[in-house]
């Protein structure tokens, strides 16, 4: 059975950009296939997750293709 915490690391700010991250992605696929964007997205956040990073930095592994693939400064301009 998985150990338990009373003062989890990730915080109602990851929910929240996770949430961003699936609505700014929800028609994209990886290349070549039909496997959902936001699971490359989550595969980069657990491996921030698993080498002991910050929330911020799950955060920004949430959202480091969010401007580039989905409106540039518009989407810069929400996520700060």
């Amino acid at each position: 059975m998985p150990a338990e915490t009373t003062t989890p690391r990730l915080t109602e700010k990851f929910r929240e950009a996770l949430t961003y991250a699936a609505a700014k992605h929800h028609r994209q696929t990886r290349k070549g296939g039909d496997i959902p964007y936001i699971g490359h997205l989550l595969s980069v956040a657990g491996l921030v997750i698993e080498a002991d990073g910050t929330e911020t930095q799950a955060i920004a592994a949430l959202l480091h293709d969010a401007a580039e693939d989905q409106g540039g400064k518009e989407t810069l301009d929400e996520i700060q």
